[in-house]
């Protein structure tokens, strides 16, 4: 399979392979001809997929898992595993799209494409713990409070009681639900499972949950620290600006 920056891609009918650095990926076009000459197994396409993903090449991430489904070789051990992993990527993508879709027909078509992948990966491994995560975020996108919580709880308590997906998902079912310390507990508890490489939205939503339960003081450090992981935080941005206003009418 080669090492962590690149791929091989053994050459049908031959010892040989094709090596694909990471760092030099050749057009997706021409990378999915190849994919379909060749017709490695399934793993060697999502790893490419995702890859082109990274790079911001999204059409040619989208077209090499759509034709990987149907085209892929996966006879070999684990390729439900591998399938799946396909479905989710496509249903995930969709999800994005629907939430940054700029009218309601458009979510609710991608939307519709998302729900139909994810139906597909049900029937492959339905307890699927990367699965259920997913579609537990696709209900939460969708509005589906109780549909999502009951994937994240399933998760939770069944599969991994430490997975930080679920636990960040049902953070933001108990905040809509003004239940501003249970959800407090669940960011801290995703700060301590990954102290280093915790994202910008995790302070944020510990400092919007500090806001909400008027602990002005460490919210305020926590949006800052936010900012200090994502300098691009725009909900850090704005959360500072609101308490400040708030402050400056105080005083006033």
């Amino acid at each position: 399979m080669a090492g962590v920056n690149s791929v091989e891609i053994p050459l049908h009918d031959s010892d040989e392979v094709i090596e694909l650095d990471f760092d030099q990926l050749p057009d997706g076009n021409e990378c999915l001809a190849i994919l379909r000459e060749e017709r490695p197994n399934l793993r060697v396409w999502n790893i490419l997929a995702q890859q082109y993903y990274k790079q911001g090449e999204q059409e040619a991430f989208l077209s090499m898992l759509e034709t990987a489904v149907t085209e892929a070789a996966m006879d070999y051990e684990d390729s439900d595993k591998d399938l799946m992993t396909s479905l989710d990527s496509l249903a995930n993508y969709f999800v994005e799209l629907g939430k940054k879709a700029n009218n309601k027909d458009l979510t609710r078509d991608y939307f519709a494409k998302a729900a139909q992948l994810f139906g597909k990966g049900d029937k492959i491994i339905m307890h699927h713990e990367g699965h259920l995560v997913s579609r537990g975020c696709f209900y939460l996108a969708d509005g589906k409070f109780e549909q999502a919580e009951t994937q994240f709880n399933f998760v939770l308590t069944q599969l991994n009681k430490q997975n930080p997906p679920a636990l960040l998902g049902k953070a933001s079912i108990l905040f809509s639900r003004k239940d501003y310390n249970g959800a407090l507990n669940l960011y801290k508890e995703v700060l301590k499972l990954k102290p280093e490489t915790c994202r910008a939205d995790v302070r944020l939503g510990i400092g919007h949950c500090y806001s909400k339960l008027n602990k002005l003081h460490l919210a305020r450090r926590a949006f800052e620290r936010a900012l200090e992981l994502d300098p691009r935080c725009v909900g850090a941005m704005v959360a500072l600006a609101v308490l400040e206003l708030n402050n400056k009418r105080v005083i006033i």
